[in-house]
């Protein structure tokens, strides 16, 4: 029983030579998980803003095509206008 004390539990309690390579791999997989999130929180806050970039181009689209087709506008300016918007 002594010997157990001595080797095993000892070292664990110390964090000895046999485990203080696991920590390390232990750490490591911990910084890679959080590095890994930040990234993937990052690219979809990107994403949700240039996202909306797009859907106010698409919006003001479609509001010129509502007025060129309701006749509200002529031809030529819905297409300068178009231009405009791209």
């Amino acid at each position: 029983m002594h010997g157990f004390m001595d080797t095993g539990w000892n070292d664990m309690m110390n964090f000895g030579s046999r485990m203080s390579g696991w920590f390390i791999v232990y750490d490591i997989v911990k910084l890679l998980i959080i590095v890994a999130v930040v990234i993937v929180l990052a690219r979809m806050f990107i994403k949700n803003s240039s996202g909306n970039n797009n859907s106010s181009s698409n919006r003001a689209t479609d509001i010129l095509k509502e007025r060129y087709a309701k006749g509200e506008i002529s031809e030529e300016e819905y297409k300068t206008r178009l231009k405009n918007l791209k």
